[in-house]
């Protein structure tokens, strides 16, 4: 199925439009890391796995590079994590926000509205 249903575009508006201030330079990354996890910390949207696959694909991608990026993250003495492996700066981060704004925007233009899911 190639379309995108029009609650998937509602709920992801929230995300392009922090995305868009990061990528403009409106926000800094720290602001953006902040409110990004407390939007989706309460997003049952999202964690309901309501969204399409490929728009879900994207939004968990960009959460992984966010988790990976934060101090906090890598200095948890409880976490596992080869923080060696991980060398994500301000720059990367950016950079693949900028790569999912470019994929969300593509993708909420292949709506649908579906009267029984949308």
């Amino acid at each position: 199925m190639d379309n995108i249903k029009l609650s998937d575009k509602i709920h992801l508006q929230k995300y392009l439009y922090l995305l868009s201030l990061l990528c403009s330079a409106k926000i800094e990354v720290a602001e953006f890391e902040q409110v990004f996890l407390q939007i989706k910390a309460q997003d049952g949207y999202w964690q309901s796995g309501m969204f399409d696959e490929r728009i879900g694909k994207v939004l968990d991608t960009l959460y992984l590079d966010i988790r990976d990026y934060s101090l906090d993250y890598l200095y948890d003495p409880d976490d596992f994590v080869n923080v060696n492996l991980i060398s994500f700066n301000e720059g990367e981060l950016r950079s693949r926000a900028i790569a999912a704004l470019r994929k969300l925007k593509d993708l909420q233009k292949i709506i649908v509205v579906n009267r029984k899911t949308g």
